[in-house]
């Protein structure tokens, strides 16, 4: 929740929250330790993230793409993300990693971040998402900010340590309530574009939906701790 709530609310994120750097207080308060390795995030990309973190619960891939320029992580200037050679659309390829599918021609779905044998405890693990695109980014154009590496990281490595004490554990659960604030009070043009559709589309009210705790389309949030 700590995590969440300064990439969502303060845009001012600790990026290297290792076991470490935590020291337990009592039962409700953990401080962090070592300030050495800080990250801003960018108003705008903060929205686009709030966003993308509902349309990945609910599994909307078509809608990931705009949300991934908007986070600055695709290149905004190409209408086709692919590079040349590669056929399949960036939006079927993240859909197809996600769902645990193998590639067009492969034999067996490699092993996995997060093994699992269903696409919903797939999109419930940060981790799996930072991995697949990873391997999305040899296939198309990506421009990641320098910083964004750093605040993956951060994700990964709390995700990992919540991880082992508690196998149910939703990094997507934890963070929906602070994305929600964030997309239904944008501060930017693209923070109120992705509000826009969120209310007027299915796909979008459908997010929405699930990140107000009510169900709905895609069901990738699935059960398990670290609801917020």
């Amino acid at each position: 929740k700590c995590l969440a709530m300064q990439l969502m609310t303060d845009g001012f994120i600790h990026c290297d929250p290792h076991e470490g750097n935590l020291l337990y207080l009592n039962d409700t308060h953990t401080a962090l330790l070592d300030f050495g390795l800080m990250a801003t995030m960018r108003p705008d990309h903060q929205e686009a993230m709030a966003s993308g973190v509902l349309n990945i619960m609910a599994g909307n891939y078509e809608a990931l793409v705009p949300i991934f320029k908007g986070m600055g992580i695709l290149d905004q200037n190409r209408e086709d993300l692919r590079r040349p050679g590669v056929t399949e659309t960036f939006a079927a390829a993240l859909e197809r990693c996600m769902s645990g599918e193998t590639e067009p021609g492969e034999g067996a779905t490699k092993t996995k971040l997060v093994q699992a044998d269903d696409g919903a405890d797939r999109r419930r693990a940060f981790g799996q998402l930072y991995e697949e695109l990873g391997d999305l980014a040899l296939n198309y154009y990506f421009v990641i900010p320098s910083y964004y590496i750093l605040v993956m990281r951060a994700f990964v490595t709390l995700e990992g340590i919540a991880l082992s004490a508690d196998d149910d554990f939703n990094m997507y659960n934890v963070a929906a309530p602070f994305a929600r604030r964030k997309i239904l009070n944008p501060k930017t043009a693209v923070g109120r574009a992705f509000l826009t559709k969120a209310l007027t589309t299915a796909e979008g009210r459908a997010a929405m939906a699930i990140g107000l705790g009510l169900g709905g389309a895609g069901g990738g949030g699935g059960g398990g701790g670290g609801g917020g």
